[in-house]
């Protein structure tokens, strides 16, 4: 694998001392965490339908089930949460 001297230049400007392996392990494990979940939604676009969840039938409903789900992710800074062993 190789990647561009520019990009390897602004890594070693950005990433701590010694974990330049570990943050393009990281970044790679996001990415390709996005293409999976992009592919499972094209793949279930049009699965969702209202008679099935009347419960989400007005703005509000959609509003209070975000919050109570939103009220349960981790909210750690940024670069605190451990991706690698």
């Amino acid at each position: 694998m190789s990647f561009p001297v520019w990009l390897l230049e602004d890594l070693d400007k950005v990433a701590p001392p010694r974990k330049r392996n570990q943050v393009i392990v990281t970044a790679t494990a996001d990415y390709v965490r996005r293409l999976k979940l992009l592919a499972v939604l094209k793949e279930t676009a049009g699965a969702w339908d209202d008679e099935s969840h009347p419960e989400l039938a007005t703005p509000e409903d959609i509003d209070r089930w975000l919050r109570q789900i939103r009220s349960t992710w981790r909210r750690e800074p940024l670069g605190q949460e451990e991706h690698c062993a």
